[in-house]
Order: structure tokens, then sequence, then C-alpha cells
């Protein structure tokens, strides 16, 4: 095992260790109000726990997100914080972490979308929120994948709580792109059918075929928007070497994802 894989293991055990502390410990406090207390942790059908990251926020929105910067979520975090001071609960499950997957972007195409969506009914459930999904890169075939599955099994009041999805330079090619060859993507874009929110940065390749991927999107009945973040690379929140404009958008995290909320609350 390596050194670098043993520190991300090792982070992400801290981290999970430490959101399960301060979870009970405030599922403690609310209970002795009266209030209710987010879950530490989710159980599917398949026997999975998934341990969850919880924000908790006043108002009627959760965000829910699927973190995918080598499965640390260390931006999401920071981000979840500052938008729950905003009143915009935020869930982070631990995807990774209850299949035993090393903390690398590639592992999130080995989660089961099934898991994915009993977390998504999970989440609307328990919460009683309007639900939005958050996810980047890789992240965004299996949990477009569960959405559907989740849609396809949901009663229409049900349905009517996940209010869309919000995608950081999503990876959706079903086959790697060649140049001068136009994309092709997994069926279910065009099968999807949930107001989508797209954030591409300017100086991914990807941004190229941002169009294509919208049309592709459409194809399903999905409201599709979008927006082209300048001067940063796709991956800007997580990368080793961010420049000056990358690290300001970083900062804004919170400020792009409540842009996108509002976004697809309008295109309900």
């Amino acid at each position: 095992m390596s050194l670098r894989y043993t520190c991300h293991y090792t982070t992400r055990v801290y981290s999970m260790l430490t959101s399960r502390l301060f979870t009970l410990c405030l599922a403690l406090f609310l209970g002795i109000s009266g209030a209710w207390a987010a879950p530490a942790s989710l159980r599917t059908s398949t026997g999975s726990e998934i341990f969850l990251r919880t924000f908790p926020g006043e108002g009627n929105t959760l965000m829910l997100g699927f973190p995918c910067d080598e499965g640390l979520g260390t931006e999401e975090a920071r981000a979840s914080q500052s938008l729950a001071r905003l009143g915009l609960e935020a869930w982070l499950p631990d995807m990774l972490g209850a299949h035993s997957l090393p903390a690398l972007a590639s592992s999130m195409d080995q989660l089961p979308p099934l898991e994915i969506a009993e977390v998504i009914g999970q989440t609307i459930k328990l919460s009683g929120k309007k639900v939005v999904l958050v996810t980047t890169g890789r992240g965004a075939l299996p949990i477009l994948q569960g959405a559907y599955m989740w849609q396809n099994q949901a009663t229409p009041q049900e349905r009517a709580a996940l209010t869309g999805i919000i995608l950081f330079s999503p990876e959706l090619y079903s086959v790697k792109p060649a140049p001068g060859v136009e994309a092709r993507y997994h069926s279910i874009v065009s099968r999807t059918s949930l107001p989508v929110f797209i954030y591409q940065g300017q100086r991914s390749p990807a941004r190229w075929w941002l169009e294509h991927l919208k049309v592709e999107f459409s194809l399903g009945g999905s409201k599709i928007s979008s927006k082209v973040l300048p001067n940063v690379r796709g991956f800007f929140y997580s990368v080793q070497d961010p420049t000056e404009e990358e690290k300001a958008m970083t900062d804004r995290l919170p400020e792009l994802i409540l842009d996108a909320i509002k976004q697809l609350e309008a295109a309900r």
C-alpha cells in the first residue's frame, strides 16, 4: 500500500470518526431540546452502512453531495459548512468508505446505482426537505444512474422533492473522445429528465463539448443550464497547484452552488 493512499485513507477514517462524534453530540443536544437531528449513517438493502458528514441548516433545501476529489471531499466539506450557516443543509455520504474503495476519482465508477437511489430516497424521507444532488467528474455517471433508478420507483409527490442536480465538470463519455471525433456519451445522459446545471472550467478541454453535452441531456427532457467558469481548470478546487484564479473560484463554491440551485428551482 502506498504512502499516499495510506495518508488519504487515514484522513478519511479520521474525518468519518470526527463526523460521527460531532453528529452524536449534536443528536444528544437536540434530543434534549426536542429537535430533530440528521442520522450518522444510512443503511441500504445491500447491507452497506454509509456514514454521513452532516451540516444542519434551517432552510427547506438540502444539498446531497457526492464528493469526487479523490474521495475526500475536503473543499465540498468547507463549502457545506458555509452553506449551512446560510441555511442550506448539507449531507455528504461516504460512498467510497462504505465499499473500502481507494480514495481515487476512478473509484466512483464502482458505486452501485441501487445504493445511490436508496440514499436519495432515504434523504428525502428523513429530512422532509427539497433535495439537490451535487457531484463532480466521474461521480456524474453513478449519481445520474441512481437518480434515474429512484425516479422510476418514486411516487409523483416524492419525485417533486428532488429539485435537480448540479454537475461540476462531469465526465460522461462512453468512449474517450479523440481529436476530430464527435464525443459519445453514456445512455443515461439522454434518459435523464431532471433539471441539470453544469459548471465547466474555461481551461478544461471538455468546455468545447459542453453545448454538445447539453443537447444530449435535452433528449431526455432535461431542462439544462450551464456556466463556463473563467480562467480555471475543470477540477479547480482539488488541483495540487492552484492558480490565484482557482483559489478565488474555490472560495466561491458556496456562491456557485446557491446560484445553481436558484436556476434549478426556476426550471421546475
